[in-house]
């Protein structure tokens, strides 16, 4: 997606999904070749994401509330996610970025 022309004074939210290469007091770097300076840990929000999500996780994707489902076969492991109207929505069918953890249990 192409970065609309800002001005300075714009607010914006950016987002990225990375890796974190390392970090330090003012600074983030983060994988692929991103780099991020602040003055001020205030100004700067960070959500880690834990990992995968797991059966039983409730997330949102900004539009709607997903629970995660996981079915075991003796064919095999299938997961996928639930939405409140009960509609199967597949992996493929999210931006994992979107995607905000509300309720994990145990």
């Amino acid at each position: 997606m192409p970065i609309p022309r800002l001005s300075a004074g714009d607010p914006v939210r950016i987002t990225i999904s990375a890796s974190v290469v390392r970090s330090g007091p003012g600074y983030i770097e983060l994988s692929p070749r991103t780099y991020l300076q602040f003055e001020s840990e205030d100004d700067v929000e960070v959500e880690v994401v834990a990992g995968t999500f797991r059966r039983g996780d409730v997330v949102t994707d900004g539009s709607r509330t997903l629970l995660r489902t996981v079915v075991t076969r003796d064919s095999g492991t299938e997961a996928y996610w639930t939405a409140e109207d009960g509609s199967v929505v597949r992996d493929d069918e999210v931006r994992p970025e979107a995607l905000r953890l509300l309720v994990r249990i145990a």
